[in-house]
């Protein structure tokens, strides 16, 4: 048993399912893998697998991260939306940075990470006000960070044609490591509703050091 009260393989458990998932994993996720057979447990009065199961799951994860600690692995645990994964720590992260910027650069130029960057801040936005900020067209790029489900389409504008309307994923917000919006660099400037963003140019651009920081993030 750990000092949590949880027993040692219920966390290396744990631990080899967040690591081996190539999605974020819930706490509904969590749940049904360390204890499949709970309401079994409480029938048969098996007292350690109840009061394990008792614990919630954000309170297993905290003891993983103390275990993980306790090693001095370098690893931490980051929360995507309601989701997990576990991610190497800001101590390692200098050594690693030519390996993450090489598979970046493989799969993501400059332009697209622009125009990421302005579906991030603007959205929900339309490609017609992206085209018209950057001067070029962007529907490559769109479709680009569409097949890397880092963008989607978030509905239709309430314009002549009802074009689409793009926002952001949780892909996103996983790889650049942002539990939500709010954590975006400057994100207080975000522009706002649907029907502000039809009207062109109408909100802020991009900030360009918010911009700055997204593409080192993304590095």
């Amino acid at each position: 048993m750990t000092d949590n009260g949880l027993p040692a393989e219920k966390l290396r458990l744990l631990f080899a399912l967040l690591f081996s998932s190539p999605e974020p994993v819930t706490y509904e996720r969590i749940r049904e893998v360390l204890y499949p057979d709970a309401g079994a447990a409480d029938a048969d009065g098996d007292a350690d697998s109840a009061s394990a199961e008792r614990l919630s799951p954000r309170e297993h994860l905290e003891a993983l991260q103390q275990w993980m600690e306790e090693r001095q692995l370098p690893l931490t645990l980051r929360a995507t939306g309601k989701s997990w994964r576990i991610l190497t720590s800001d101590d390692v992260a200098e050594p690693l940075e030519s390996v993450r910027k090489k598979a970046e650069q493989d799969r993501m130029g400059p332009a697209a990470l622009e125009v990421l960057a302005l579906v991030a801040y603007r959205q929900p936005v339309l490609k017609a006000d992206i085209d018209a900020i950057r001067g070029v067209k962007s529907g490559p790029h769109l479709r680009h960070l569409l097949d890397l489900r880092l963008v989607r389409i978030v509905g239709r504008a309430a314009v002549p044609g009802r074009p689409f309307l793009y926002g952001t994923t949780r892909e996103f917000l996983d790889r650049f490591g942002l539990e939500n919006l709010s954590d975006l660099p400057e994100a207080g400037r975000l522009t706002a509703p649907a029907e502000q963003v039809a009207e062109a140019l109408a909100g802020p651009e991009v900030p360009a050091e918010a911009a700055a920081e997204l593409g080192e993030a993304a590095r």
